[in-house]
Formats: C-alpha cells, sequence, structure tokens
C-alpha cells in the first residue's frame, strides 16, 4: 500500500500507518444519534480568568430529529430544554421523559450556554478544546466562559444567535434564554426584541 495512508478509528485510538494516537471520546464509537437515554446532564460554568462560578448562565438543550424518506430526508426540531445555573455554577438537567420517547434518529442533544457579558458554548468559549461530544453525560464537566471586553464585542458576540427568529422552536419554551437574550440586548444600548403575537 505504498503511497497510501492506512487509517482505522477503533474506541478512540487513531492508527496512522501503525502509530496510534489517542483522542478524548468515549470508549465506544461516536455514534450522533440517541440509542439510549443519555441525561442527565450536568456541568459548571466558570469565568475564564477569575475560575469564579457563573450563577445565573441559561443552559439550553436542543434535540433534533431525522426523517428519512425514499428520495430525501428532513432534519426537524424533536425537544428543547433550558435551565439555569446555579450560586456554584452547577446545572442539572434531568431529560428521562424526552429520550425515553425519542424516536428513531433522534440525534443526541446540542448545547448552548448564553450569559449576558460573556462569550458562550460553544460559539466563543475558552475550555474544554477539541472533541466535546458526551461532555455533559458525566459528572466533572467544565466550561469556561472569556468575559467580553467592550460594546462591540458584545454587540457582535450576540447577533449570532436570535431566539425570535427559528419559528420552529416556539419563545414559550425557552423563557429564560429570551429573557437573558433581551437583557443583553439592553445592556448594549439596543431595544429588547418585542415577542411575536
Amino acid at each position: 500500500m505504498r503511497g497510501w495512508v492506512r487509517v482505522v478509528a477503533l474506541c478512540g485510538v487513531l492508527v496512522l500507518a501503525g502509530a496510534a494516537v489517542v483522542w478524548p471520546q468515549e470508549p465506544q464509537v461516536w455514534d450522533r444519534y440517541l440509542d439510549r437515554p443519555r441525561g442527565p446532564y450536568q456541568g459548571q460554568v466558570i469565568d475564564a480568568e477569575t475560575k469564579a462560578p457563573l450563577a445565573g448562565a441559561v443552559v439550553v438543550v436542543h434535540w433534533l430529529r431525522d426523517r428519512v424518506y425514499p428520495f430525501h430526508s428532513v432534519t426537524e426540531n424533536y425537544a428543547v430544554r433550558e435551565t439555569i445555573t446555579d450560586a456554584e455554577g452547577r446545572f442539572f438537567l434531568d431529560t428521562k421523559d424526552v429520550e425515553e420517547g425519542a424516536p428513531r434518529r433522534t440525534r443526541r442533544p446540542g448545547f448552548l450556554i448564553f450569559l449576558p457579558g460573556y462569550g458562550s458554548y460553544p460559539h466563543r468559549h475558552v475550555s474544554p478544546t477539541g472533541f466535546t461530544g458526551g461532555l455533559f453525560e458525566r459528572p466533572g464537566a467544565v466550561v469556561e466562559l472569556p468575559r467580553l471586553m467592550d460594546r462591540e464585542e458584545r454587540r457582535k458576540h450576540l447577533f449570532r444567535f436570535d431566539p425570535h427568529s427559528h419559528s420552529d422552536t416556539p419563545r414559550k419554551d425557552l423563557p429564560e434564554f429570551v429573557r437573558k437574550y433581551d437583557a443583553e440586548r439592553v445592556a448594549i444600548g439596543l431595544e429588547p426584541l418585542s415577542p411575536r403575537e
């Protein structure tokens, strides 16, 4: 096999031409679909510089589902939940009701952690880096968010997401995220977004 590099992935070990490189991941091969309930999800959010816990950060957990048809597939929202970090910057979200009844091809959840004045996870965090799949499925996950330094930096960061623009995720399901998003708009001198009727 001269001129070719043989790549085999086994249980988190990448084999390149006979040399093994280990990368962080679960002991089994990563599968983007739920094969069983994975929650509850938990972690801690801290300031990247001071390492102080960040109370009041909103944690959004979002599940997508792939529907496969004979000649195409469609990705749609399945469920969304949110919670707030406590005084220690910790969160715990029991999702048994969502994941036990999840239909086939429901993806493992995505996460968004948002706090006015800070970068967010996964868009602008300091740590952890690299592969973060399954991060919140086990105890001990710590996310470090950087403080944003000025109004312009906060404005650019805020416009990465708009809770009012996703018509397929009802705003009634994300009241804390919408409230924090609007609080950040006001803090940087913008009007809050009025809810649609």
